[in-house]
């Protein structure tokens, strides 16, 4: 069944290609034909962190070219938005996402060989994506945190179309406590996992660690670019800036008490009570010591892995109901935590991980003929937490399937 699915998504690739190079009305034109998350129906835009995944899929399956223009797109955005929007409409050009760029360089890098032309262009533009990480979302002890540049219109509109439809706000909130509620909301919107209880509804008061995690992956990858560029100053310079990154998340975000790195509150020193698949990211970026991924995998076994994969947040009392919550498992979270447990040598728990979330994907494709955005590690199904009509998608879903059969083919 693994090869009928692998066969499946190799010839649905193309049903996700779109091609728009001319703004029209609030979708923004991009010069490269571009990937998005689902064939049909929802999320039809290239957004942000959902492409990283999809690519790795692609390559692995000989779309080279495919990912390329991907991270093409994003080149061209960050020229032209000073950052990379959430998806490519109108509306989303008041925030980002998790900055997979830098990940995204290194796989076009690996997979197809650029010119020194497209290497400088990358390095430009990564640069100028940190800067707007620094500028806008940096916060008091260093780090950063997620956040929205929205307007006052866009504040009152999402509140209304998103907090109340979404998140069980009452409408008749007082107007600060609407204003405050759409702020928070818009800054878990850039986070990725909307909505979610980590950040206990303050994000903005937040050092997030999968975006301070994916930061120091870019740090990283502009010293190599620069490296590789020949300009050893600026290489050093940023392999200096990965560094400090490093010590500043092992001072706030490592959290002795629980053996994990968790989300810092920085307004109330405190971490996050709540432990996700967020505290893999650090182990993704190779940023953890090898005792500090033996105990994180330990709470992740303990606190997150359920018999049909990883859940995304422990049970918790967030009192609301949200779908990057468990008992939801999501695709990417998947992807992240098989990956960075197979970097600290966990190959075992990163084959039992990869065995589960392809199981449990071959599950719902036999009944239901689709991959979904998300499933049920609980149950098994798609019975989930949502917020929305889930779409049945391929994006990160089959990017991670993908990626997980490979993984297993190899161990």
């Amino acid at each position: 069944m693994t090869d009928e699915i692998l066969e499946y998504i190799r010839k649905r690739w193309p049903e996700t290609t779109r091609t728009n190079t001319a703004d029209d009305g609030t979708l923004l034109g991009l010069p490269r034909p571009y990937t998005v998350p689902c064939a049909r129906d929802a999320f039809q835009e290239l957004y942000y962190w959902d492409t990283y995944f999809a690519c790795r899929g692609l390559a692995l399956q000989g779309f080279v070219e495919q990912v390329r223009n991907n991270c093409d797109d994003f080149i061209f955005e960050v020229e032209k938005f000073g950052f990379i929007p959430n998806g490519n409409r109108t509306f989303y050009l008041n925030r980002s996402q998790p900055p997979f760029f830098g990940s995204l360089i290194e796989l076009v890098i690996r997979s197809s060989a650029p010119d020194r032309a497209w290497l400088r262009s990358a390095a430009a533009a990564l640069e100028k994506e940190m800067s707007f990480w620094n500028h806008s979302r940096r916060s008091e002890c260093g780090l950063n945190h997620y956040g929205s540049d929205a307007d006052e219109k866009t504040i009152r509109e999402f509140f209304d179309g998103c907090c109340v439809r979404r998140i069980g706000y009452e409408p008749s909130l007082p107007e600060p406590e609407r204003r405050e509620a759409s702020m928070e909301s818009l800054a878990e919107a850039e986070s990725g996992w909307d909505f979610n209880p980590r950040f206990c509804r303050r994000c903005r008061d937040y050092a997030a660690i999968d975006l301070n995690s994916l930061l120091h992956v870019s740090c990283s990858e502009l010293s190599l670019l620069y490296r590789d560029l020949g300009d050893l100053d600026r290489s050093m310079e940023w392999a200096h800036r990965a560094e400090i990154r490093k010590i500043l998340m092992n001072r706030y975000c490592w959290c002795e008490e629980r053996g994990v790195f968790l989300d810092y509150n920085f307004a109330e020193k405190r971490h996050s009570p709540v432990l996700s698949c967020a505290s893999l990211f650090p182990l993704w970026a190779r940023i953890a010591t090898p005792e500090q991924a033996a105990s994180t995998l330990e709470a992740v076994e303990r606190y997150l892995e359920c018999e049909h994969g990883l859940a995304v947040c422990e049970k918790n009392e967030s009192g609301r109901t949200y779908q990057w919550d468990w008992p939801n498992g999501w695709p990417p979270l998947h992807f992240i935590a098989i990956e960075a447990l197979d970097h600290y040598g966990f190959t075992e728990a990163a084959v039992r991980i990869a065995r589960k979330y392809v199981d449990t994907v071959t599950a719902n494709f036999r009944s239901t003929g689709d991959l979904w955005e998300k499933y049920n590690v609980v149950t098994g199904t798609i019975e989930v937490k949502d917020e929305y009509t889930m779409p049945a998608m391929m994006g990160w879903t089959a990017g991670t399937f993908v990626f997980a059969a490979d993984y297993l083919a190899r161990h």
